[in-house]
């Protein structure tokens, strides 16, 4: 897989719809891709009898659907020269599987006959697993197969009855090209198979014929310069082609019920695919793929929003503590009390948690997990992004109060995850702002005891000491508050010998 195709995908985070087309080679397949584009040439187109496209191409434009963004794949042809029968089936097996829509391009109206050459469908049951373990049935691969459209092209008749008839296009395909005469024998031959299997593998089947494009050899050589010389009944039949394929378009489902594939999810499963087909003793299995996508998507959206939680919370904390100014508390109940409109640091994570889990709902949804109530896998996915943002255990804990005694309390103790860097900052960042509040308010009584003035008591100095103890209890922030002032006050104890030198002393 090149890796501009797995960008182009990669870039595309809603879910996507895949029309891809396939067939004989040198029937107009990228003729049709490139009118879906709104051009002649967008995908480029062969003059010669040799095949152009080799490989499976994918546009590097889009259109957009309902709700999803359609992707266009263009497919080498069936039986082109130098191929092989097992190349073919290789590439219809990887169209199979990234698409949802899946066109088969032919020239003229097929006979029961003409299915002889399509024995690639027969194999798709050999060549892809629902799932591991489980028993081959046919019908199980249409809940997971793309829609079928047989496009015949340069068709000048209508398609008729046994008796004549005329008949709408999709219920001759069915009964007169794949499905069997109720009088035929129990034996199946080759083209029964084919027709079996195309009716079984695919839950949609329909028809669309386009006429001839132009008579003329000079017009057919280079259709996509001369336009304007073009059958008008071909062109309008394009048009309408277009549009039916627009309208019906959907997004590509998932192995999961409800769920759809992205273009992020459809490239991880790319990749899963073309390494089982490459690989002779693997078989591309459908559920292990889907699970092995789901969890890596899982994983790959929990680090986008961990990404998110960490601006969010930068911003959050910022914002409310002036940007590194002033500390947070950590919860309310180790405020004491004290109102403030200022947040906590754990209301600050629950709000930015409650973001993220509604952006990891929404980036998941499509897998298959509703984001609109919480369900087991919802639940498991959301446990597993909260483990990355917070990781607790229950412990007692000493924590020094306001009168300086030592305190026990039990709780959950964040121990580690995202918001463990935030406490650690905020910590850091108290224990700062309160040792200078703590200077700037005990240092000019410092300097009053060292060098008291005449006038100067000991009654004066312990209302100070007293309004310098309330006016930091008032001021101090953090959870290093009672810490710094247990700490500096002790230090502050050594300067009790200068407070001999003040009027009124008493020892005691």
């Amino acid at each position: 897989v090149v890796p501009e195709a797995l960008e182009l995908l990669e870039g595309i985070k809603e879910p996507v719809s895949v029309l891809a087309i396939c067939g004989p080679c040198r029937t107009g397949k990228s003729y049709i891709l490139s009118r879906l584009l709104g051009t002649a040439d967008a995908f480029e187109l062969g003059h010669r009898m040799d095949p152009q496209t080799f490989g499976i191409w994918m546009g590097t434009k889009v259109l957009r659907g309902k709700d999803f963004t359609i992707v266009l794949l263009d497919t080498e042809g069936i039986d082109a020269a130098g191929a092989s029968a097992d190349q073919d089936a290789r590439i219809l097996v990887l169209t199979i599987l990234m698409s949802s829509l899946l066109i088969y391009n032919s020239l003229n109206v097929p006979l029961k006959g003409d299915l002889e050459k399509m024995q690639c469908f027969i194999k798709l049951s050999k060549s892809i697993t629902v799932k591991e373990g489980g028993k081959k049935k046919m019908a199980a691969f249409s809940e997971f197969f793309p829609d079928f459209l047989w496009l015949l092209r340069d068709v000048s008749l209508k398609p008729t009855d046994k008796d004549g008839k005329e008949m709408d296009p999709t219920d001759y395909l069915k009964t007169r090209v794949l499905g069997r005469e109720e009088e035929e024998d129990d034996f199946e031959t080759t083209c029964d198979q084919v027709g079996r299997a195309i009716l079984t593998f695919f839950s949609s089947v329909e028809c669309a014929i386009l006429q001839r494009p132009s008579a003329e050899a000079d017009t057919m050589n280079n259709i996509a310069k001369n336009e304007e010389k073009l059958n008008p009944a071909f062109n309008k039949g394009v048009e309408d082609l277009i549009e039916r394929l627009l309208q019906n378009s959907r997004a590509k489902r998932g192995y999961d019920k409800a769920s759809t594939v992205s273009g992020v999810a459809l490239s991880i499963m790319t990749k899963q695919y073309v390494e089982a087909i490459n690989d002779p003793k693997a078989i591309p299995t459908l559920d292990n793929t889907w699970k092995n996508t789901i969890q890596l998507m899982r994983r790959q959206a929990i680090d986008e929003v961990i990404l998110e939680y960490n601006q969010h919370m930068q911003d959050l904390v910022a914002s409310a503590t002036e940007n590194g100014q002033v500390p947070l508390e950590e919860a309310t109940e180790n405020s004491s009390g004290k109102s403030t409109s200022q947040p906590t640091l754990m209301d600050l994570h629950h709000q930015a948690t409650e973001l993220v889990t509604d952006m990891l709902l929404e980036k998941i949804g499509h897998l298959g997990i509703n984001p609109e109530g919480p369900g087991n896998e919802n639940t498991a996915v959301v446990e597993e992004m909260q483990q990355c943002l917070i990781q607790h255990e229950k412990r007692t804990v000493d924590y020094l109060a306001a009168d300086n005694t030592v305190k026990k309390q039990e709780g959950l103790v964040v121990t580690g995850g995202k918001l463990f860097q935030y406490i650690m900052q905020n910590k850091e960042l108290s224990k700062t702002f309160c040792q200078k509040l703590f200077e700037d308010l005990y240092d000019p009584i410092r300097k009053q005891t060292e060098s008291p003035p005449q006038n100067y008591d000991f009654e004066q100095l312990m209302q100070e000491l007293d309004g310098a103890r309330q006016q930091y209890c008032k001021q101090a922030r953090g959870p290093e508050k009672w810490v710094v002032l247990h700490e500096m006050t002790k230090n502050f104890e050594k300067l009790k010998a200068n407070f001999k030198k003040i009027k009124g002393y008493q020892e005691k």
